[in-house]
């Protein structure tokens, strides 16, 4: 007796192949039969019929930081309502696990400031992290990848020096017994505090042992603006010179001055896998990064006041002349470069939407500062920005045979999200469009990608990068967790206005033959678990 059959879909196995009629028979949660005569004659406790609709592999994340969410919602549902069965998290050099005692006080410091419910981490290692999400039965499968910024952070905290040699040897040994404990590989954050502390040569060496096992190094690169092409570049000498298979994350020309640059991007990474070295890359369906209220850039003493009191001090006489001093002695990573950044919502000034902020303040004949306060102001603090890419860049990286779907999210409540989103926040709509974005826009309505190969690119493709083996194709053997959607309505609804919306034509979602995704509609049911990463040994 079967436990669930899908009858009469069109299976597209995420191998790139064209779709075949089939039917379809889940058996203790795997793939036990594929009869392509469509006449399956057996007993079973529930029927799907797949008419007019795509059956295919779950779709795999090979860039979530679902690690943070998962261990407090364990539903994952922004995930599952798009499809997504499988989170690989961990990224941009930060995750949940290895963690020292002082970094775990950290987090769940840090925790109370966002919740008034007690929050606490029982675990340290990477298989008590994974042990401990089992027992969460999380909505979705779960895959570790380890930060480098965390394994510093547990060793030298935020010290901007290098490590001494028995420092080196304890974070290489945290490493190994990561790996060995079931991560899939290493990530490095190299943009950011404490990951851009962190010479090559540190980075390098850690690689080397993920590289023994034959993980993967998955890296939020340097500069994804003016010096793109140094930091792609690294990443290559970085795979070149410890062996380990390196993939960009979210690959991407940011800053209008950049634009058009995409063609030299992937050149570089074209000639190192043509010189034997083992590069890929993932992207999401954007031309905007991560979004962020334009208000988070002021002083942190005047970004914590109540809104109506805010707009009162940006009033005043002498704030603009405050500004300017804030930025000229705490620039950071976006003060920095805030006049790159463009401007993707006004509630009022439209005229400067998809205007960086440099281009703004020429509009008003203003200094960056100056822009920021008006625009605040006139806009009662409702401005969102973020780094902006061209449309033409971001066709020509999703077009590339190595490079992957991912969606830089974190896994989400979608009716906590929505409510969130009606106070203005700064969720990024790809936490709930991306996969149906690419099938919808970029496959079905562009032909940019044909169906099969956006399919690959969410599933098989991702599922081999990352060594899970039983997973990611349409197979006898395999896990079940499938989609069934209707590719002629299949699209996302998301937008920076409305992040929170659902996707529609995403029919039915099954993880490990559970049906979680029903209509479209959450079932409740949670049929995910922690993954871990076998480094090719034969485990049945």
């Amino acid at each position: 007796m079967f436990q669930l059959i899908v009858r009469g879909g069109l299976v597209v196995d995420g191998t790139g192949k064209a779709g075949y009629l089939a039917d379809i028979g889940i058996e203790d949660g795997k793939i036990a039969v594929i009869d392509r005569s469509m006449t399956l004659n057996a007993e079973t406790e529930r029927e799907i019929d797949a008419n007019g609709l795509v059956v295919c592999p779950g779709f795999i994340d090979i860039h979530s930081h679902s690690d943070r969410s998962v261990v407090r919602d364990p539903g994952s549902g922004s995930s599952l309502v798009q499809g997504i069965t499988t989170e690989v998290t961990g990224m941009c050099g930060g995750s949940m696990a290895p963690l020292s005692d002082k970094a775990a006080e950290s987090y769940e410091k840090a925790a109370k400031q966002y919740s008034q419910e007690e929050f606490g981490i029982p675990w340290r290692g990477v298989g008590e992290y994974l042990d401990y999400v089992d027992k969460m039965e999380p909505g979705t499968n779960q895959c570790l990848m380890i930060g480098q910024g965390t394994i510093r952070s547990n060793i030298l905290g935020r010290e901007t020096r290098y490590p001494t040699e028995e420092e080196m040897f304890l974070m290489r040994d945290m490493v190994r017994q990561g790996m060995e404990e079931g991560a899939f590989g290493i990530t490095t954050g190299r943009a950011y505090v404490p990951g851009c502390y962190s010479s090559i040569k540190e980075i390098v060496a850690l690689c080397e042992v993920v590289a023994q096992y034959d993980g993967l190094h998955s890296s939020h690169i340097m500069d994804q603006w003016t010096n793109v092409d140094w930091a792609t570049l690294e990443i290559v000498d970085v795979s070149a010179r410890s062996g380990v298979r390196g993939q960009i994350a979210h690959q991407k020309v940011v800053g209008k001055d950049n634009w058009g640059r995409a063609d030299e991007i992937v050149s570089i990474v074209e000639d190192a896998r043509y010189a034997g070295i083992d590069i890929m890359a993932d992207v999401y369906p954007y031309t905007y990064s991560q979004v962020m209220l334009l208000k988070n850039e002021l002083p942190r003493d005047v970004r914590k006041l109540e809104d109506p009191e805010l707009l009162e001090v940006l009033k005043e006489p002498d704030f603009v002349e405050k500004l300017r001093d804030h930025f000229k002695k705490s620039a950071g990573y976006t003060s920095s470069r805030l006049y790159q950044y463009g401007i993707v919502h006004c509630e009022k000034t439209k005229e400067y939407e998809w205007m960086d902020i440099g281009e703004a303040a020429n509009a008003m004949g203003l200094d960056i500062p100056a822009a920021v306060v008006k625009l605040l102001i006139d806009n009662d603090l409702k401005v969102k920005i973020a780094g902006i890419m061209s449309e033409n860049d971001l066709r020509t990286i999703l077009a590339c045979p190595f490079v992957m779907i991912g969606t830089d999210a974190v896994s989400g409540n979608p009716e906590k999200d929505a409510e969130d989103a009606k106070k203005y926040s700064s969720l990024h709509p790809r936490h709930y469009g991306t996969y149906p974005r690419v099938l919808g826009k970029y496959a079905r309505e562009e032909k940019l990608i044909p169906l099969e190969q956006a399919i690959m690119k969410m599933t098989y493709m991702p599922a081999r990068r990352c060594n899970i083996l039983d997973r990611g194709r349409i197979l006898r053997g395999y896990w079940a967790d499938i989609v069934i959607f209707n590719p002629e309505e299949i699209c996302d609804t998301a937008t920076v206005e409305n992040p929170a919306s659902l996707p529609v034509g995403i029919n039915y979602v099954i993880v490990n033959g559970k049906i979680a995704v029903e209509n479209g509609t959450l079932t409740g049911v949670r049929g995910g678990r922690a993954l871990r990463d076998s480094h090719h040994r034969m485990v049945y």
